[in-house]
């Protein structure tokens, strides 16, 4: 019999497979990562990851002491999520990205309808329905292996300039274990299985379309429609700010 975590695992696979045959992972393969379509995708994690001790700590609020491991799972995760952006910050930095750009960037409307959902399924749903998001997000390296690799590669980036993508390789493996742990203690009826699966597609369709959203605005950016990303000129015009909503 088929458990839960080999359906979510199962699933997520089935996303990332999704994903790859997009735009942004079809040139990532084809042509490799320029500095341009770098800052832009991470400029978009930079503006999700933003809110993710927010809205995990939001989950937490409905859950009372007679779950008491849940609650305490869900405000140390929330806490242990704070300044995750700020080591986007500080990679794009790394490259010459001036902090005050990106801090000023409108995220784009893909990276807006992620944030909301997020913040919706805490708001809504139960605890447990996050956990679907947590499971993927902490497992999530072995499916961007082309991505750090072309960081590497093309970019000629080291480990001190990816402090996002290596710490995280590293906290993530501990995470993940807790995120299986959580799931198997607390999503124990249907209803609660079924929630966090579907958070787990909802939230993984939305990533994708957020790495090709990113990869179509970086194709305008090319194109001359706007200034190049990254560029400290676009500070305080919202048509060419990094992350500028398409219009």
């Amino acid at each position: 019999m088929t458990t839960f975590l080999e359906r979510l695992d199962e699933a997520q696979r089935a996303k990332w497979a999704e994903i790859h045959q997009g735009p942004f992972w079809t040139h990532l393969r084809a042509h490799g990562l320029d500095r341009g379509l770098y800052v832009r995708f991470m400029t978009e994690i930079f503006h999700y990851t933003r809110h993710n001790s927010q809205n995990q700590a939001l989950a937490a609020l409905k859950v009372m002491s007679d779950r008491v491991r849940l609650l305490r799972y869900c405000l140390h995760h929330a806490y242990e999520e704070a300044g995750h952006d700020l080591m986007v910050i500080s990679d794009l930095a790394s490259i010459g990205v001036p902090t005050e750009v990106v801090m000023a960037s409108r995220p784009l409307p893909e990276t807006q309808a992620f944030i909301a959902d997020l913040y919706r399924i805490a708001a809504e749903g139960d605890a447990t329905t996050r956990l679907g998001y947590s499971y993927w997000a902490e497992g999530a390296y072995p499916f961007i292996e082309d991505l750090t690799g072309a960081m590497r590669r093309d970019l000629k980036l080291n480990d001190n300039q990816m402090t996002f993508i290596v710490e995280h390789s590293t906290i993530d493996t501990a995470h993940l274990g807790a995120v299986k742990k959580t799931i198997a203690e607390f999503c124990t009826t249907p209803e609660l299985e079924n929630a966090a699966l579907a958070c787990l597609e909802t939230s993984l369709h939305l990533i994708g379309q957020i790495f090709d959203a990113s990869y179509r605005e970086y194709c305008r950016d090319i194109a001359g429609q706007r200034q190049p990303v990254g560029d400290p000129a676009a500070l305080g015009r919202t048509d060419t700010l990094i992350g500028a909503s398409m219009s």
